[in-house]
């Protein structure tokens, strides 16, 4: 992806949302994963296992869980919509947290939609990251966008 804006000031746009500052501020540059990932079929599939190998001593199959999903809707997303995207992730085992970024050329925007009927087959990615996320966005790049989530257990 090109863009002539430089990764760490996206990463930074991104810390300056509002309700970052809830969740550990560890999500420093460089991510501990950075990867482009082909437009293709496998590109979702390719991208769990990625995270999946990320945070494989995770504390719970729920985290995992919740990972995994919000990272296929993302990147699923991405690849359809802008072709090839870029993804980063960062994980802090101790807290645990995980923030995962996709970024893509398209300047479509995705959009929260309304709840969906069950028997519709698109359209729940954004709900499905806002329901398991801690925080979530899209930061506007100079060409295309960045998807981005945060996750980390409730406080208790």
């Amino acid at each position: 992806m090109t863009s002539s804006r430089s990764f760490d000031a996206v990463v930074e746009s991104c810390f300056s949302r509002p309700g970052f500052g809830q969740t550990p501020d560890v999500f420093h540059p460089p991510p501990h994963l950075r990867i482009t990932l082909p437009a293709a079929p496998t590109t979702p599939r390719t991208a769990r296992k990625l995270i999946s190998q990320l945070i494989d001593d995770t504390p719970s199959a729920s985290f995992l869980d919740a990972a995994l999903l919000m990272t296929s809707e993302i990147v699923s997303n991405a690849a359809r919509l802008g072709g090839d995207c870029e993804m980063s992730a960062w994980f802090v085992p101790d807290e645990p947290a995980l923030r995962v970024e996709v970024s893509d050329s398209s300047p479509e925007m995705p959009h929260l939609l309304a709840p969906r009927r069950p028997e519709d087959v698109t359209g729940r990615g954004l709900q499905i990251v806002d329901e398991l996320s801690t925080h979530w966005g899209i930061t506007p790049l100079d060409q295309g966008k960045s998807v981005w989530f945060e996750l980390s257990p409730p406080s208790s």
